[in-house]
C-alpha cells in the first residue's frame, strides 16, 4: 500500500501572521503520522499563497494521487491545502473518485458516505475563501 504525503504550505505572503512555520508543520505531522501509524511516502513543502490556483508543488501532488502513488496527504489544516475553489474541488474529487484520505490533527476526511464531500466542501474551509 502506498504511503502518506505530508504537505506543508506556509504563505509567502504573510510571514508575520503564519501560526506555525514549515519546520513545525512537518514536526507536528510527523508526529501525527507516527501515532496513527501512516506511513510516509514524501514530505512536500511550498511557501507561495493558496488564494489561487498555480502552486507547482501542490499541482504535482495532486497529479501523484491521481495516479495512485499515495494513500493520502497528512497536512495541519485544511486551509493548508486549499484555499480557492479549484484546488478545493481537486482535494475533493480525490477523496471521492480516487478514494484517498486527508488527515489533519483535528479530523480526517475520506470517502465513507455520500455526503462527506459536501460536509469538506461547505463547512472545512472558511466560507469567506471562496467568496467571489
Amino acid at each position: 500500500m502506498p504511503g502518506y504525503i505530508i504537505y506543508c504550505r506556509k504563505s509567502s505572503e504573510a510571514e508575520d501572521r503564519q501560526v506555525l512555520s514549515i519546520e513545525s508543520q512537518t514536526r507536528e505531522l510527523e508526529q501525527i503520522a507516527a501515532k496513527l501509524n501512516l506511513p510516509v511516502s514524501e514530505i512536500l513543502t511550498e511557501s507561495k499563497s493558496a488564494k489561487e490556483p498555480g502552486r507547482p508543488v501542490f499541482n504535482a501532488m495532486m497529479q501523484r494521487l491521481y495516479r495512485g502513488e499515495a494513500a493520502g496527504i497528512i497536512c495541519w489544516k485544511l486551509d493548508r491545502l486549499a484555499r480557492n475553489p479549484v484546488d478545493g474541488g481537486s482535494i475533493i474529487w480525490a477523496i471521492k473518485q480516487h478514494g484517498i484520505k486527508v488527515v489533519t490533527p483535528a479530523q480526517s476526511y475520506a470517502h465513507r458516505t455520500t455526503t462527506s464531500s459536501s460536509c469538506i466542501s461547505n463547512s472545512a474551509w472558511p466560507r469567506n475563501t471562496w467568496m467571489i
